[in-house]
């Protein structure tokens, strides 16, 4: 039987404090409201324990931030570049079904990121928000691939992909209410929205606008 090196048991400890942590917001507890003491109890450790991986409460809950935000960020990445060179229609859909796959594995992670981007720690409000951030640089980035090939004006594509990050964030938010299958059934909805997002974005660079 192995026997688990000493930076192998640090790391299951690190993992089991969070998972306490993630419990505890499935619960319907913010990260403002826990104690590092009622973390160790939910993990079954003695607050030293606790101590020795985060110094306070909010080293822990940047930990669980700083987690939820690489996983979303990891899995809307998957695939970029066979995506630019695909079409633009089966790149949408590919990027929603990622993002709604991400919800169906990690709700509380996200439940845990709208709880904190709306609550009074500028702390955890900063990372999310640049994590937000990234998503929209690498968004742009992916559509300006696509738009130097395809089209012949000049697209706002930092626009484009704030619009399309929000649309997404903001279904996120309802669809933490909403079971798996009734998630899959926003797809078509879902896919519109972004659709409208990019094709009025070309429609605007083209000189296009509402009163005219």
């Amino acid at each position: 039987m192995s026997t688990l090196s000493r930076a192998e048991k640090k790391q299951h400890t690190r993992e089991r404090i969070l998972q306490a942590t993630l419990s505890l917001i499935t619960e319907g507890r913010s990260l403002d409201s826990l104690g590092l003491r009622e973390v160790a109890r939910a993990a079954d450790l003695a607050p030293t324990s606790l101590y020795n991986h985060f110094p306070d409460m909010e080293a822990l809950g940047l930990a669980l931030v700083e987690q939820a935000c690489t996983r979303l960020r990891e899995r809307m990445r998957e695939g970029r570049q066979a995506l630019i060179k695909g079409q633009a229609s089966t790149a949408i859909r590919s990027m929603i079904e990622r993002f709604i796959g991400y919800l169906d594995d990690h709700q509380i992670e996200f439940r845990l990121l709208v709880r904190q981007r709306l609550g009074p720690s500028p702390v955890y409000q900063k990372r999310i928000h640049r994590a937000l951030q990234l998503l929209v640089e690498e968004l742009a980035d992916d559509v300006r691939q696509v738009v130097a090939t395809r089209v012949q004006v000049p697209v706002n594509v930092e626009a484009e992909a704030e619009a399309a990050v929000a649309i997404m964030f903001g279904f996120g938010i309802l669809a933490l209410d909403m079971s798996p299958d009734t998630r899959a059934l926003q797809l078509p909805r879902l896919e519109v929205q972004l659709q409208m997002v990019f094709l009025g974005g070309r429609a605007m660079a083209a000189g296009m606008r509402l009163d005219s």
